[in-house]
């Protein structure tokens, strides 16, 4: 079964046609080998599989513009320890590749495909939505900050 059914793909696809001006890196951080088994904690992911395919057709709706890169944890978790990421399935989004700034953990479907949709947007043509007086008053932290933003149906 398809994440993303195919009206959706091609609706995403003309949208990115015409949204997107800039490049977009993802990179998904990944625990293979378990599919839909319920394990323990830190052993194979239920949802990584799903996450692989959604970031594969966010790269194929504007192969130009998104790249994509995974990174199973198994494999190499000195990156996933170097780029602060603890769980899967975790999708970064950022202009080049490096890693990004702008993080979704989890399956981002249902409430969260619109911002992860939102992200990549904002990210290819440069732009925060941050209002003026938000910048301003960001420009007087003196000390990194990390926001979190929670998404529920509820």
């Amino acid at each position: 079964m398809a994440v993303i059914p195919e009206p959706v793909r091609q609706q995403l696809k003309d949208r990115f046609d015409t949204v997107l001006s800039g490049p977009v890196h993802l990179t998904l951080y990944t625990r293979p080998g378990s599919s839909r088994l319920i394990l323990p904690a830190g052993v194979g992911c239920a949802t990584c599989e799903d996450a692989r395919q959604m970031a594969e057709l966010l790269r194929e709706a504007a192969p130009e513009k998104v790249t994509l890169e995974v990174v199973d944890v198994t494999r190499d978790p000195a990156r996933a320890n170097a780029d602060g990421v603890d769980d899967v399935p975790t999708m970064s989004v950022a202009s080049n590749s490096e890693t990004g700034r702008i993080r979704f953990q989890g399956l981002p479907t249902g409430t969260e495909f619109p911002a992860l949709i939102d992200a990549v947007e904002r990210v290819s043509r440069m732009e925060h939505g941050l209002s003026e007086e938000s910048v301003a008053a960001l420009a007087k932290l003196t000390e990194p900050a990390e926001v979190m933003v929670f998404a529920t149906p509820t």
